[in-house]
């Protein structure tokens, strides 16, 4: 009898330690795994987006933080002179047009626009963009040189700064303890250390020096003038941004000129709105009544609230201004698609109330 041996073992006769995947084991488990690396990246996806969401904000928030220090320190010290008496000063310089940027008279003043008459230098594309706008004037602090003498049309400096030294054709501030007057230099003599007076407010006694420093009194000190505006521009790279329109000064052909220059302070600030907390009492207790717009400071009513009606300017009215309240919109940049609604991008608005310190009784 023949015997006939085959070489196939039935699939179910094998141990299971050596038996394989039929094709249906293999594709439900394929099909499991993609559902498994299909969740795992979904959750990959979330937690990354949340991740750039969450550092877009904090950007944001530290951006905020930001605008509202540099803003805070020209706001607090808005109207500074530098003397004790902040009404008692002459302000007549020559570059009359940029009369926004050094009238200390009218050392804070808001616009629901961008302030009339300027046309900022420095900027790639149409600088202004929306929102509201802001101009402070102020002696600046950060740059003050003391005086010996004021010999009528010129000021002897104790020492002469070995850097940052004043130069012709900058705006200045000269106080004493009752007077304070604007002026553009002339002149410098570094080995004199003499800055003589261009034009503006003299700085001498006599009358026909403006009698800016009466009864004798000599200047004590001079101070850099500071002029700044604030409002949202679009930059070089089309994203808005917070821009401050600086007083700059050069000298063009010999002649002393003052002009401005717009400075990109903050990327991603889309909006501004400022209203201003103004004192309606009569007299001025000091004591804020309401916030209006600049709109309303300068009618000098809200529509339902109304200043003295001994207040009879725009200039005056802007005296009854104590403190700004700004809130800034901030948006993630434009390549960031973090947000889930719209554009996809993301907003985030921040408000702070600062106090105008010259004008608290």
């Amino acid at each position: 009898m023949k015997l006939h041996t085959s070489i196939h073992t039935p699939m179910l006769k094998l141990p299971l330690w050596r038996r394989g995947f039929s094709l249906i084991e293999l594709m439900v488990a394929m099909t499991i795994g993609l559902l498994l690396l299909a969740g795992l990246f979904a959750i990959y996806i979330n937690v990354a987006q949340s991740s750039r969401a969450q550092g877009a904000l904090a950007l944001m928030q530290g951006n905020a933080r930001y605008a509202f220090e540099i803003m805070g320190v020209d706001i607090r010290m808005a109207g500074f002179t530098g003397s004790q008496d902040l009404g008692n000063f002459v302000n007549t310089p020559s570059p009359t047009t940029l009369s926004t940027l050094i009238d200390l008279a009218n050392p804070l003043l808001g616009y629901d626009t961008y302030p009339p008459n300027r046309n900022p230098s420095g900027c790639t594309s149409a600088c202004y963009l929306r929102g509201n706008s802001l101009t402070v004037v102020r002696a600046d602090t950060g740059n003050k040189y003391a005086v010996t003498h004021t010999p009528g049309t010129s000021f002897d400096l104790e020492t002469w700064p070995s850097s940052n030294a004043p130069a012709a054709g900058e705006i200045f501030v000269a106080a004493d303890y009752t007077h304070t007057a604007v002026f553009q230099v002339g002149a410098i003599n570094g080995d004199a250390k003499t800055v003589s007076y261009g034009s503006g407010a003299s700085p001498g006694n006599s009358s026909t020096n403006l009698g800016t420093f009466s009864g004798g009194i000599n200047a004590l000190a001079l101070y850099r003038l500071s002029g700044v505006s604030y409002y949202i521009g679009t930059n070089p790279i089309g994203e808005p941004a917070l821009y401050r329109d600086k007083l700059d000064h050069k000298i063009i052909t010999g002649t002393p000129t003052a002009i401005s220059t717009a400075e990109e302070l903050v990327q991603g600030v889309e909006d501004m709105e400022i209203t201003y907390g103004v004192d309606i009492s009569d007299p001025a207790d000091g004591s804020v009544n309401g916030y209006w717009t600049a709109t309303q400071v300068s009618a000098g009513t809200d529509g339902s609230l109304s200043m003295p009606v001994s207040i009879t300017t725009a200039s005056d009215r802007w005296k009854r201004v104590f403190s700004v309240r700004i809130t800034l919109t901030l948006v993630s940049g434009q390549n960031e698609k973090v947000g889930t609604t719209g554009d996809k991008l993301l907003r985030k608005t921040f408000t702070n109330t600062l106090a105008i310190r010259n004008r608290l009784l």
